[in-house]
């Protein structure tokens, strides 16, 4: 005979797969007493491969929807389903403590007079999570819904509504505990459901718990059961705006239903005021017009069947066309990150008249935006530079309305920090690889410090290409993260054709591939090197320009090949015996961590460069030096070692672990930990 379980569990899977496992995986170790329970999931439509984690769970009702139904649906199509005397809503972002649901129905045995009993949550570092609410008033409502609350009289309100300052270290009556983690007696419920669906988002909780108090039950909370919650695990892949509008849709329904036609009125009539001004102020939390109207109706719409992937969109300083192979470090992380996030890759806005503004597709799921330029000469006249930009995020984000999903800004161009205030961006990182203002001539580096500075406040996290650069930045929330400049050892590899421009050549051949200026390319350093040693042969490929390659002129072997596409740089590279990177150290070029460096090794070959800060730990690997003299030296050695298979095996290792790939998964890492802080 099949024993009937005492408690039903009910989740709801939306594109939470490795969440939903965790919790899932939680609940063994939450029964101490042999309590017998049935686990049902309704998944809700996902795509994020939910569909395979579940099925390997042999011991769960699984039931999967054709299209997202919304949380309240699902939930009462799983309740149809339960025979337990109990019932457990268990969020998916939930992992229970252990003995936390024996805890729990040990309490509810003890007290016949409680309907239903939640945990106490915490947070995943241990903290414990408010997460208990008085019924909304009047009041509260404006202040949940408005900048009211931060007025005394609302936030007295608001402070009441969230219970703030109260003790939970006992068990107590809570008038709206969450539904993450709440085990309900059956008989309090309704026959066939649990949420009214007219909340198929926000606001079922509180509509539930409403019609429970107004019926005499009572919600208590325990803290002999413990349950870590993450917030917001579905609900995050939104996207901030539609997230917002949704939450005050249910809000606004909430109201309809509990107070009279003229404050309802009101509170609409506030709410649009105070959203308006947010529009107008360019504050978080403000809407499309047309969003705002349709929450404010109660006609949003279903909710979205959408790819899961959040966004990651790219203000680079350095256009996707310029280098069609992605030669660029933010054409190769955008690559990189494509695999994982859909990218938006944006052009930097043109320093002359264009008006056309259009999105295409490169690969599966990476997009290029070209931006228009409505003024000219936006890189020196920050007048100019607002108004272009102000019209790119208004496209941009028209664009990205019909697409939805979680929205993290990347920005590597300076003076595009104020696009990731106004496209309502969940996280914001700031990737500094160069120092942008050196660039430019004196009269207009004070518009790009100002802009250096502006996304250095904005950024929830500065990412750095290397150790040297934090020291030139101004001061940033967090210290910044360093993340190097990679390479794609698939592209870089041993074994391949050699240019014959360069195997023709006498050798030993001696090659470096980058710019050749007066910048951070040493030509004083490396003509000293090609006079002392003319039997060497130098290649060097990229653009140059007349005042770089003017100490290089006249020596007969030295050999400028002129810029090369990035698809033949390999085949050039490999004919060479040693790679290198003679760069300037001091000043304000040092700061460096040059991307080539693991290109070379992922060939195989031996590099010397000068001594660069970001270079000093890899001493050893490359072979540094100072001044022309130890860096001919340097040179011999490397040249000595070439053709050693161990060592260049050891070179190949040291760049396939620098991956553009692994910094992918290093950038992922810090993405989840930002959009974590953000529910």
């Amino acid at each position: 005979m099949v024993t009937r379980p005492e408690v039903s569990v009910l989740i709801v899977n939306w594109n939470t797969r490795e969440a939903t496992r965790r919790c899932l995986d939680s609940l063994p170790g939450a029964v101490t007493d042999g309590l017998g329970y049935q686990v049902i999931v309704v998944d809700n439509a996902s795509r994020d491969g939910s569909a395979d984690v579940l099925a390997t769970y042999r011991d769960i009702v699984w039931i999967r929807n054709d299209t997202n139904v919304g949380f309240a649906a699902a939930v009462n199509q799983a309740y149809r389903h339960a025979t337990g005397e109990l019932i457990l809503l268990l969020n998916s972002d939930i992992c229970l403590g252990p003995g936390a649901l024996t805890a729990l129905v040990r309490f509810l045995r003890q007290r016949p007079d409680a309907a239903g009993v939640a945990p106490l949550y915490l947070n995943p570092d241990g903290t414990l999570q408010q997460h208990y609410m008085r019924l909304p008033t009047f009041r509260s409502a404006l202040a949940l819904g408005t900048v009211l609350r931060f007025l005394p009289g609302f936030h007295r309100a608001w402070r009441d509504h969230v219970l703030a300052g109260e003790e939970f270290s006992r068990p107590r009556p809570v008038p709206q505990p969450s539904v993450s983690c709440l085990l309900l007696r059956r008989g309090v419920l309704g026959a066939d459901r649990i949420f009214d669906e007219r909340f198929p988002l926000y606001f079922n909780d509180v509509w539930l718990a409403r019609g429970l108090a107004e019926a005499g039950h009572e919600l208590w909370v325990t803290p002999d059961a413990a349950a870590t919650h993450t917030l917001g695990a579905s609900t995050r892949l939104l996207g901030a705006e539609k997230r917002t509008a949704y939450r005050l849709e249910g809000l606004v329904r909430y109201v309809r239903l509990t107070q009279t036609t003229p404050r309802l009125r009101v509170f609409q009539l506030v709410v649009l005021l105070d959203r308006l001004a947010r529009r107008v102020l360019r504050l978080r939390g403000h809407l499309a017009l047309a969003q705002l109207w349709a929450a404010l109706r109660g006609t949003l719409g279903p909710l979205p069947d959408l790819d899961p992937r959040g966004w990651v969109v790219m203000f680079s300083g350095v256009g996707w066309l310029r280098w069609s192979a992605g030669e660029h470090r933010q054409h190769a992380l955008a690559r990189a990150l494509s695999a994982r996030r859909r990218v938006l890759f944006v052009d930097p806005c043109p320093q002359r008249l264009r008006w056309t503004f259009d999105v295409r597709q490169v690969a599966g799921s990476l997009w290029h935006a070209c931006v228009p330029g409505v003024l000219p000469a936006g890189r020196a006249l920050p007048p100019a530079n607002w108004v272009n930009r102000r019209v790119a995020a208004v496209l941009l984000r028209r664009w990205l309305r019909r697409r939805p999903g979680a929205r993290l800004v990347w920005l590597d161009e300076d003076l595009s920090a104020p696009c990731a205030r106004w496209l309502g961006a969940d996280a914001v990182v700031y990737d500094v690889a160069d120092l942008d203002w050196t660039f430019a001539r004196p009269c207009n580096r004070w518009h790009l410090r100002r802009g250096m500075a502006t996304a250095v406040r904005l950024a929830d996290r500065v990412v750095t290409s290397s150790p040297a650069l934090p020291r030139w930045l101004p001061p940033s929330r967090c210290p910044p993260v360093v993340v190097p400049n990679g390479c794609d050892p698939q592209r870089f590899t041993p074994d391949g054709p050699l240019a014959p421009a360069v195997a023709d050549l006498a050798g030993p051949r001696l090659g470096y591939a980058g710019a050749i200026d007066t910048r951070a390319f040493d030509a004083d350093m490396l003509a000293a090197v090609a006079r002392h040693r003319p039997d060497w042969t130098f290649v060097l490929i990229g653009p140059a320009t007349r005042a770089g390659r003017a100490p290089l002129a006249g020596l007969g072997n030295v050999h400028v090949l002129g810029a090369m596409h990035a698809h033949d740089v390999p085949a050039a590279l490999r004919a060479c015996d040693v790679c290198l990177i003679p760069y300037r150290v001091g000043g304000l070029v040092d700061y460096v961590h040059p991307k080539k460096l693991y290109e070379y090794l992922a060939l195989g070959k031996p590099v010397v460069a000068t001594r660069l800060p970001a270079l000093v730990a890899l001493d050893g690997l490359v072979y540094l030096a100072d001044g022309s003299t130890e860096f001919a030296t340097a040179i011999e050695k490397a040249l000595a070692a070439c053709h050693d298979p161990a060592s260049a095996a050891r070179r190949r290792a040291v760049a396939c672990r620098n991956s553009w790939s692994n910094r992918c998964e290093q950038l992922l890492a810090l993405f989840a930990t930002l959009e974590g802080a953000r529910p």
